[in-house]
C-alpha cells in the first residue's frame, strides 16, 4: 500500500494527497492557514505532520487510533479520559474554565485532523477514526454554537461551516467507495 505525504510542512496539495481524499475533500481542506479547516490550525497541522511520521514507522495494518491516543496523552491536557463522551451540558460546564475551553478545542481539532489525515494519507477512514473524528466534530459544534460565553464571536459562522464540511467528508468517506 502506498501512502501520500506532503513534501514540506504547509505544502498541502492534491499532488501530495491520496486520490480518494482529492475526490472527496473540498478545496478549503488544503489550507494550512484556515483555522477552521482540518489542517489549518496549529494543532491540526501538527497532528498531520506527526501522523505522517507515524505512518513512516508503523507496522502495516495498525489503526491510527493508537497514534491519536498516544498524541493526546503526550499533550497532558489534564482533561477527563472520557471527555469526548461528555454530554453537551458537561462539556460547556468544563469549558467555563477558560483554559479548559482551549484544551477542548485542541482535542476536538486533533480528533478531526487525525481522521481526515488518515483519509489524506491512506485513502480510508477506519471505523475507529470515524468515531473519533465525529467526536471531535460534536465537541467543537457544542463549543462553537454556545453563545453564552462569547455572544458576539465574529467567526462563529465560519467555524460551523468548517465543522459541517468535515462531517460531510466523514460521511462520504464512510458511504462512498
Amino acid at each position: 500500500m502506498s501512502y501520500h505525504f506532503d513534501e514540506a510542512a504547509g505544502s498541502l496539495s492534491p499532488e501530495t494527497s491520496h486520490p480518494r481524499f482529492v475526490a472527496l475533500a473540498p478545496e478549503s481542506f488544503y489550507s494550512a492557514t484556515d483555522e477552521f479547516a482540518p489542517f489549518g490550525s496549529d494543532d491540526g497541522n501538527d497532528v498531520l505532520r506527526d501522523m505522517e511520521a507515524w505512518y513512516e514507522q508503523r507496522d502495516p495494518g495498525v489503526d491510527p487510533e493508537g497514534f491519536l491516543d498516544d498524541l493526546l496523552e503526550g499533550w497532558a491536557f489534564d482533561l477527563p479520559d472520557d471527555v469526548l463522551d461528555f454530554p453537551d451540558d458537561r462539556l460547556l460546564a468544563l469549558a467555563a474554565d477558560g483554559s479548559a475551553e482551549a484544551r477542548l478545542v485542541a482535542v476536538g481539532q486533533a480528533c478531526i485532523a487525525a481522521a481526515v489525515g488518515q483519509l489524506k494519507i491512506e485513502g480510508v477512514v477506519s471505523p475507529s477514526m470515524q468515531i473519533r473524528g465525529r467526536a471531535g466534530v460534536r465537541v467543537l459544534r457544542c463549543l462553537y454554537t454556545d453563545t453564552a460565553r462569547h455572544p458576539a464571536w465574529p467567526h462563529r459562522a465560519d467555524a460551523l461551516r468548517g465543522i459541517e464540511l468535515v462531517e460531510r467528508l466523514l460521511t462520504r468517506a464512510r458511504d462512498e467507495p
